[in-house]
């Protein structure tokens, strides 16, 4: 690991140059900092005091990164995480990115620097090839997302079988015409979902349409919207997957009070359970995914990665899912 006496040396400055700059101090010429700051990431230096932590390998705090705290699915994957956290003696941090790349690299840089031992992505919001890098520094590990490359654990439900048992139930309840919703669309495990809606259209030889596809949807506010570019259709589905209970809520809130009948004139799936699901009048059919034990797992799975039980490397774990069917179907 090199030292503030390599930097000063290969820049040809004193130690209390290097120092300045690495206090932000105000009186270091911009020549000499932008070339002070250039070789100490070239040589990928760590300041001293966190230094000490590096070689300890330990601050007991791990961090989990999600997109907002207040979707019901991230505060019940916090709960889990904090939950096994604490039962381990260990601190959890979380982080929020609002989808934002950037702020994802940022909570790397904690990692990084061994501000924190390890990192649960959440969701992920920059491509693999920028993530890799800092795996040098700690374990990091995928929960509630997938990357068909990522050389690290990854935690999650069968989002291609969920769907497509949702799907057929549609099916099933005489529904030829479906739709389908999903939020972003570099999210591969919202690609699974979308694959599970297409072969159970496929196995059954439904129409696809690309009109019967809504991207960008996340909450309930979404789901007014959805009602509204669902009823503007020439040719609009009879059901649709929604992909999130907060979305189904809010569409089935916007019909209702537009005078349609839910199911009989759009039935709705929702995703993970939640609570609003027995609340909704209708109540909400859903598939039923286990987000606590999901948080508790992927925390034991980074602590086993921390602690040397286990090598960081590939592995796919993924949790079962049921269709819970209520009166929105």
């Amino acid at each position: 690991m090199p030292t503030i006496d390599e930097i000063a040396k290969l820049c040809n400055v004193s130690k209390t140059t290097v120092s300045r700059v690495l206090n932000n101090h105000p009186y270091v010429s911009k020549e000499k900092r932008d070339m002070i700051l250039k070789v100490i990431n070239e040589m990928d230096y760590i300041p001293n005091s966190i230094a000490r932590q590096f070689r300890k390998n330990e601050t007991r705090t791990i961090a989990l990164s999600v997109p907002s705290i207040d979707h019901p699915f991230f505060a019940q994957l916090i709960k889990g995480v904090s939950l096994q956290a604490l039962t381990n003696n260990y601190k959890a941090v979380v982080f929020q990115t609002f989808y934002n790349q950037t702020s994802e690299l940022e909570l790397l840089e904690l990692l990084k620097h061994k501000e924190i031992d390890g990192v649960i992505l959440g969701a992920l919001e920059n491509d693999w090839c920028k993530i890799e890098p800092f795996l040098k520094y700690g374990p990091i590990l995928l929960c509630n997302e997938y990357h068909q490359c990522a050389d690290i654990p990854i935690i999650g439900y069968d989002e291609f079988e969920a769907t497509y048992k949702a799907v057929v139930h549609l099916i099933e309840m005489g529904h030829e015409k479906i739709g389908f919703c999903y939020d972003t669309p570099y999210s591969e495990a919202q690609c699974q979902r979308k694959e599970g809606y297409l072969k159970a259209l496929a196995d059954y030889n439904l129409p696809q349409k690309h009109d019967w596809v809504f991207g960008g949807v996340f909450n309930i506010e979404d789901g007014f919207h959805l009602f509204e570019q669902i009823h503007n259709l020439k040719d609009s589905p009879t059901a649709i997957f929604t992909g999130n209970d907060q979305v189904a809520a809010g569409l089935i809130k916007k019909a209702t009070i537009s005078g349609f009948n839910i199911p009989k004139d759009l039935a709705v799936i929702g995703f993970d359970n939640q609570m609003i699901c027995q609340v909704v009048t209708p109540t909400i059919t859903t598939i039923d995914t286990p987000i606590i034990e999901l948080g508790q797992k992927a925390l034991l799975k980074l602590l086993d990665c921390l602690l040397g039980n286990v090598n960081l490397e590939r592995e796919v774990i993924r949790l079962p899912t049921n269709l819970i069917i209520r009166e929105s179907t």
